[in-house]
């Protein structure tokens, strides 16, 4: 097998790669936008269906023998997402004060925006206690926290009906995990090693422990819970990261992407779900994201990183201030209508506008720091 920048030559056969496909699509994917909607809807949804339901009822959850559900199905999706399509502008570039801007300027300008009104608006709204006594509450600025992807879940006074502490927003633990994934690509990129090589080790070292710590009660036991999650995410991330790396050897292929969607079903229906997925579901989703899905002319704005943050505190206050509405897809039903407007005007007001500076940002940021550069040495 042969690779050339036209596609791949397998007995006498080109075959089309991702590189190829990306070539094709102008390096945008048109199927990523879709997949990223549907993936923040599938966690609202997980989680509307938790105000009727446990966790163990999850048809996936239950069918995989509860390696996942389908909230987490969702997480490892953006995972994989992510490191596909980050990864492409930090190796061409090499500029990696360019990459933690444009990953700063996606990811804390809403996140910002929702913790600051969920503490100043929603709490006061939800809160058992009078306005003094919530703001005046120690434990509030806790939740400031969340800001810097540092998870604190509660705010004062925000009680469930049996007068237990409600967790306002439990989509946001996952992002001090995507950071921490962005810092090792970057690291990778400093220290010269961020080429197809090295990404592959990276990825198949880490999917060696989430086997081992999967299989082995006692290499997670030996671990620290905190490092057992980041590399139950951070696999996919990688894999996301070594499709593009590998670009031009990975055929993009409709058979290909079915085959690797019926080995992940059998390795979860029999317990192997550990092994199949983080290979199967990154090339799955990537072969889905370069794809031209319905609809794609239609999604203009990307609202799928204000649906993932805004839904949970949304669904928390309808919980509260209408706790006799059931179904569960009935809440569900008036918590998108709710996030989908929120969303738009997080994309308009906020995530637009700061996506729109990025350039501006990054070419300030970096004169401050060849100015400073240069300072130093003259300096010395």
């Amino acid at each position: 097998m042969r690779a050339t920048k036209s596609g791949i030559l397998h007995h006498g056969v080109w075959v089309k790669t991702l590189g190829d496909r990306l070539v094709a699509t102008n390096f945008k994917g048109p199927g990523f936008n879709q997949i990223r909607l549907a993936a923040a809807t599938i966690v609202l949804l997980h989680h509307c269906r938790g105000v009727e339901y446990d966790v163990r009822a999850d048809p996936l959850f239950s069918y995989s023998g509860g390696f996942m559900h389908f909230g987490l199905l969702a997480v490892l999706i953006f995972f994989a997402v992510s490191g596909f399509l980050v990864t492409p502008g930090l190796v061409q570039s090499g500029n990696v004060l360019n990459f933690v801007t444009n990953r700063i300027l996606r990811i804390f300008p809403a996140l910002v925006t929702v913790v600051v009104v969920t503490t100043l608006i929603l709490g006061p709204i939800l809160t058992v206690m009078s306005p003094i006594s919530y703001f005046s509450n120690p434990t509030l600025y806790l939740y400031a926290k969340n800001i810097l992807t540092l998870t604190y879940n509660y705010l004062p006074g925000v009680l469930s009906a049996a007068g237990e502490p409600v967790v306002i927003n439990g989509a946001l633990w996952t992002l001090h995990y995507e950071v921490l994934s962005y810092a090792a690509l970057a690291i990778l990129s400093v220290v010269a090693l961020l080429r197809a090589s090295s990404v592959l080790i990276v990825f198949l070292v880490v999917y060696g422990v989430c086997v081992a710590a999967n299989f082995d009660p006692a290499v997670q036991a030996s671990l620290p819970n905190r490092i057992v999650t980041l590399t139950g995410l951070f696999v996919y991330f990688a894999g996301g990261s070594a499709l593009y790396m590998f670009r031009n050897w990975i055929p993009y292929s409709a058979p290909l992407a079915v085959a690797a969607f019926v080995l992940l079903m059998v390795g979860l229906a029999f317990g192997f779900g550990a092994v199949t997925a983080p290979l199967c579901l990154p090339y799955i989703t990537v072969f889905l994201g370069l794809s031209a899905l319905p609809a794609h002319y239609l999604l203009k704005r990307d609202l799928s990183y204000g649906i993932y943050l805004i839904h949970a505190p949304v669904l928390v206050a309808i919980s509260l201030l209408y706790p006799g509405v059931r179904p569960w897809w009935m809440v569900a039903v008036g918590v998108f209508a709710i996030t989908v407007m929120l969303s738009y005007l997080s994309w308009t007001y906020v995530e637009g506008p700061a996506l729109a500076g990025k350039k501006a940002v990054a070419d300030w940021i970096n004169c401050r720091f060849i100015r400073a550069a240069v300072a130093c040495r003259a300096w010395r």
